[in-house]
């Protein structure tokens, strides 16, 4: 009878020091897994918040009022930092309401420096520096028709301005697709004439 019970005893011992020696191992699995889960939402994050300030700098570039390529958006979760420099507090207030108007902003830091157009008086009187801000305008704002129209968003068009002259080049699947983005584009508010180089793939 003692040696059954010894027996017992020493086969409990070894069933529990096995528990033992797996709770360190099963610790650290659930560690690696919550550090995967952490590095998978921060990048879930960084991107989220790379898309927004693409989508903040769009919606300045499309603005007439205002220059994009001196406002800087930076973004962390719904709050938004502008930074960078305009013409004047009119301008300066606007980018703040147009940032407050997309989706998903909750809050904007207003950094934005005012600079007199008088104190850049080397770059407007620049031969064609106005001409050239307008035409960038144009061409992105005829890249955003095209992308948001279903017959023509996944297609490969290149899309050039030039006086107001929209160039596009590329291949489509089809004649009514060429034609449709060659109408597109002739349809965005200020551009003057629509070149179509559009090869129709056979």
């Amino acid at each position: 009878m003692k040696s059954t019970n010894f027996l017992k005893a020493t086969t409990c011992s070894i069933i529990l020091a096995g528990s033992l020696a797996s709770v360190p191992a099963l610790a650290g699995s659930n560690h690696d897994k919550a550090q995967t889960e952490t590095q998978g939402e921060e990048l879930k994050a960084d991107a989220h918040n790379a898309w927004m300030e693409g989508k903040l700098e769009t919606t300045f570039m499309l603005n007439r009022h205002l220059n994009n390529f001196t406002i800087d958006p930076e973004v962390e979760g719904g709050n938004v930092i502008l930074l960078g420099s305009v013409e004047n507090e009119v301008d300066r207030d606007l980018a703040e309401e147009i940032a407050y108007s997309v989706d998903g902003v909750e809050d904007v830091d207003n950094r934005l420096e005012v600079i007199p157009a008088e104190d850049d008086a080397d770059a407007s009187e620049e031969p064609g520096f106005a001409d050239r801000v307008e035409d960038a305008t144009l061409t992105a704002e005829v890249k955003l028709k095209l992308l948001a129209n279903s017959n023509t968003d996944g297609l490969d068009i290149n899309v050039d301005t030039e006086d107001g002259v929209v160039t596009l080049n590329g291949d489509v699947e089809s004649d009514s697709r060429r034609d449709l983005a060659a109408q597109i584009a002739a349809n965005v508010e200020g551009v003057k004439d629509v070149v179509n180089k559009l090869q129709v793939q056979s």
